[in-house]
C-alpha cells in the first residue's frame, strides 16, 4: 500500500488519478450542472427557485463581509446592477427572457466568477446578536408592509397603488417589456403599438432597470418562457413585485442603518434604534412611495441607502468594495437617475479616500461602466422636456416636521462625543449634508422658477429620508445602555410617527397607520371595474373601453387601469387626460366630439342609473353632488343627461361607433 505524494495517491494498491486531472473534470460539471438545474426547475414548473439559487450561490463566494445578512444584501446590490446590464444582452439574443437561458447564464456567470477568483463556496458565519436584531426590525416592518395586500383580493391590492395613476404607466412599461422581450428602448418599433405616439418615445426611453427585473421575476415566478397573456394576471404579479421592491427597501434601510452603527454596538441600543428605523420606514413617508405606486423610486432609495452605508463602511475587501461601488452607479443610473448626480459625489468622496486614480483598476472600472451609467439619462433626455424639473406629478407631500427632526436627530448622533472623528461617521454625515444639498437646490430652482415647490422636490427630500435614516445608525451612541430607558427614548418618536403625518404633521394618522388599519383603501372599486372589464374584454375587443358605471374618480381609474391591462392605452391617453375629475368640466357636446375624433369604436360600460357627470356650462357648473342626500356617483348638472341617458344617445346617433355594455360591479 503506497502513501500519498506530491502529485497523486494511491488507494488499496491503486493510483488515483492526478489532482490536475480532476479539476478540470469537476469544473466542467459544474459548468453543466449550471444549465442542468435551470432545465429541470422548467420542466417541473419550478423556475422561481432559480433567483434564490443565483442570490445564495452569489453570498457563498462573498469575502468582504461575513455574516449571512450581509452576505445577502451585498449580493442583492450587486445583481440588481449586473441583471440591467446584462439585459442588453438578454433583449437581442434568440433565447431573451427564457427562464432557462437567464438563468443558466446567470448560474454559469457564478461558476466562472469561482474559477476565476479561486474562491470556493463556503457558509456565512453563525448568526449573531447583531444579525437577530437587524431580522427582528426587518420582520415587523415586512410583516406591517404585507399585511394591506394580503388580506386583499387583487382589486383591493391593486387599489391600494393606483390613486397615484403613475403605476398605470409602470404597468404598460414592465408588460411592455415582457411582451417585446426585451428593454423597449431597443425594440422601438414592437413598442409603438403599446403606446400612443405622443407618448411612445418617452416611455419607451424611461429609465427601465426595475421594469425589466420584474418582467424577468415574471418569467421565474410564473414559470413561463412568454409574457402573461391575461392582463390581470401580469398586474398581479406587478403589484407583488412593488411590494417586494418596498420589502427591498426595508432591508437596505435596515441593514445600512446597522453598518453605520458599527460591528461593536450594544445589542439594547441597537434593538430600540432598529426599531425606530423600521417604524419611520412604515409610518413616514417612505410608505407613500409605495402606496403612489413608484416601484422604480423604490429601488432607487435603496440602492442609495446602500451606497451610503459602503461609503462610510467600506467591505474588508477592495475588489469587492470597487465592484459593488461601480455596479451601484450603474443600478441607481438605470433604476431612477435623479438620485445619480449623490451617488456619484458619494463615490467620488470614498475614491477620493482610496486615492483610486493611483490604481489602474480602478480606472478599468470607470471605462466598463461608463456607458452603462450614462446610458439611461441620454435615452430619457431625449424625450423629456427642458422643463422637467419643474412638471407636476401626484406625490405626497413629505412631513416637514418629521424630515427636520430626522436630519438633527442623524447629524446629532454621528457628531455625539467627538463621533465625527471616526471617517465612517464622517463619510455618513456627509451623505446627509450632500443629500439636503441636492434637494435645497431643487428647491430654489423650483422657486424661482415657478415660485413653488413640486413633485421633483419631494422626491429629493424622500432621499434626504433615506439617508438621514442610514445616519441614524449612529443613535447607538446617544442611548442608554439598558433595555427600559433606552426604549423609553425612542417611543415617544415612534408614538409620533403613528398619530400623526402631513405636510407640517398635523394630519391624525400617519400613511403607515392608514394603510395598516384599512382607513386608507384608495380605489379598490375602480381597481375591480377594471378587472372585470378586462376580463370580459382581455384585448381589448377592438374598440376604446371606458367606464360609466359609478363616480367620477372610480369610472376615470377603471377606465385607465382597464385600458393598460387590455394593452390598449395607445388608444387611452386622450380619454385618460379628458375623464380626469380635475380638468374642465364637461358636457355631452364635448363628450360627443371624443365619439367622433375616436380612431376605433368606443364601448361605454354603465349600471347605475343615478352616475351623471356633465354639466350645461363648464364654465358655471352645477353639480347634484352639492345638494344633500345625493349619491357620489350622481356629481354631474341634474339638468344635463345621466350617464346611461348620454350613451344611450350616442348610441342612437352612432349605432356602428357606440357599443353598450350594462355591467354589474363586483360589490354589487
Amino acid at each position: 500500500m503506497t502513501t500519498v505524494t506530491s502529485g497523486s495517491a494511491t488507494v488499496a494498491g491503486k493510483a488515483a488519478p492526478p489532482r490536475r486531472l480532476r479539476a478540470p473534470l469537476g469544473w466542467s460539471a459544474a459548468f453543466a450542472l449550471a444549465w442542468l438545474l435551470p432545465l429541470v426547475t422548467h420542466l417541473i414548473h419550478a423556475d422561481v427557485l432559480l433567483p434564490v439559487l443565483v442570490v445564495a450561490g452569489l453570498a457563498s463566494l462573498q469575502r468582504g463581509t461575513a455574516g449571512w445578512f450581509d452576505r445577502v444584501v451585498v449580493s442583492l446590490a450587486q445583481l440588481f446592477p449586473a441583471l440591467c446590464v446584462a439585459g442588453l444582452l438578454f433583449s437581442v439574443w434568440p433565447w431573451h427572457l427564457h427562464p432557462v437561458a437567464v438563468g443558466g447564464f446567470a448560474l454559469t456567470v457564478l461558476v466562472l466568477l469561482s474559477l476565476l477568483t479561486g474562491r470556493r463556496p463556503a457558509r456565512p458565519r453563525r448568526w449573531r446578536t447583531r444579525d437577530w436584531v437587524l431580522a427582528v426590525g426587518f420582520g415587523g416592518a415586512t410583516a406591517l408592509a404585507l399585511e394591506p395586500f394580503v388580506l386583499r383580493d387583487l382589486g383591493g391590492r391593486l387599489g391600494v397603488l393606483i390613486p397615484g395613476e403613475d403605476m398605470s404607466r409602470h404597468f404598460l412599461l414592465f408588460d411592455m417589456i415582457g411582451q417585446v422581450d426585451g428593454y423597449a428602448f431597443l425594440h422601438p418599433q414592437e413598442s409603438l403599438r403599446y403606446a400612443p405616439d405622443v407618448l411612445a418615445e418617452g416611455i419607451r426611453n424611461y429609465p427601465q432597470g426595475t421594469h425589466f427585473s420584474f418582467a424577468v421575476l415574471d418569467r421565474f415566478i410564473r414559470s413561463s418562457d412568454t409574457a402573461a397573456a391575461d392582463g390581470t394576471v401580469a398586474m398581479d404579479v406587478m403589484v407583488w413585485l412593488c411590494v417586494a421592491a418596498f420589502v427591498f427597501l426595508v432591508l437596505a434601510v435596515l441593514w445600512s442603518a446597522r453598518r453605520v452603527a458599527g460591528a461593536g454596538a450594544n445589542p439594547v441600543r441597537l434593538l430600540a434604534t432598529i426599531g425606530l428605523i423600521a417604524a419611520w420606514l412604515f409610518f413616514g413617508d417612505p410608505v407613500s412611495v409605495l402606496t403612489r405606486g413608484y416601484p422604480n423610486e423604490l429601488v432607487g432609495l435603496a440602492l442609495a441607502a446602500l451606497l451610503t452605508a459602503l461609503v462610510a463602511r467600506p467591505l474588508a475587501s477592495f475588489g469587492e468594495q470597487l465592484a459593488t461601488m461601480a455596479l451601484l452607479l450603474v443600478g441607481v443610473s438605470f433604476s431612477y437617475h435623479l438620485f445619480l448626480p449623490y451617488s456619484a459625489v458619494m463615490v467620488g468622496i470614498w475614491a477620493w479616500r482610496e486615492r483610486l486614480w493611483r490604481r489602474p483598476v480602478a480606472w478599468l472600472a470607470a471605462v466598463l461602466i461608463a456607458a452603462p451609467v450614462v446610458l439611461t439619462p441620454l435615452l430619457n433626455a431625449k424625450a423629456a422636456s427642458g422643463y422637467q424639473l419643474t412638471l407636476p406629478g401626484t406625490a405626497q407631500v413629505a412631513d416637514r416636521t418629521a424630515t427636520l427632526v430626522l436630519i438633527v436627530l442623524a447629524l446629532l448622533s454621528l457628531a455625539w462625543r467627538g463621533g465625527l472623528r471616526a471617517p465612517g461617521n464622517q463619510r455618513a454625515a456627509l451623505g446627509i449634508l450632500v443629500a439636503g444639498a441636492m434637494s435645497a437646490t431643487l428647491a430654489a430652482y423650483q422657486l424661482i422658477t415657478i415660485g413653488r415647490t413640486i413633485y421633483y422636490f419631494e422626491k429629493t427630500l424622500h432621499l434626504v429620508i433615506i439617508v438621514g435614516l442610514v445616519g441614524l445608525g449612529g443613535l447607538v451612541r446617544l442611548l442608554p445602555r439598558r433595555t427600559m430607558p433606552a426604549f423609553a427614548v425612542v417611543l415617544p418618536l415612534v408614538v409620533a410617527l403613528i398619530v400623526a403625518g402631513g405636510r407640517w404633521h398635523n394630519q391624525f394618522a400617519s400613511n403607515g397607520l392608514r394603510l395598516a388599519a384599512a382607513l386608507e383603501r384608495g380605489s379598490p372599486d375602480g381597481a375591480r371595474d377594471a378587472i372585470l372589464m378586462t376580463r370580459m374584454y382581455p384585448d381589448g375587443g377592438g374598440m376604446m373601453n371606458v367606464d360609466f358605471m359609478s363616480s367620477p374618480y372610480r369610472n376615470w381609474y377603471a377606465s385607465l387601469y382597464a385600458s393598460v391591462m387590455q394593452r390598449n392605452y395607445r388608444h387611452a391617453q386622450v380619454w385618460y387626460l379628458w375623464q380626469d375629475p380635475l380638468s374642465k368640466p364637461k358636457t355631452l357636446e364635448t363628450l360627443e366630439a371624443m365619439v367622433q375624433d375616436s380612431p376605433v369604436p368606443i364601448r361605454f360600460f354603465i349600471f347605475d342609473p343615478e352616475a351623471s357627470f356633465l354639466v350645461l356650462d363648464p364654465e358655471h357648473p352645477v353639480r347634484a353632488s352639492a345638494q344633500p342626500g345625493v349619491t357620489r356617483s350622481a356629481y354631474g348638472d341634474p339638468r344635463a343627461k345621466s350617464n346611461i341617458d348620454a350613451v344611450e344617445y350616442l348610441a342612437a346617433k352612432y349605432p356602428d361607433k357606440v357599443k353598450i355594455v350594462r355591467a354589474v360591479p363586483p360589490n354589487r
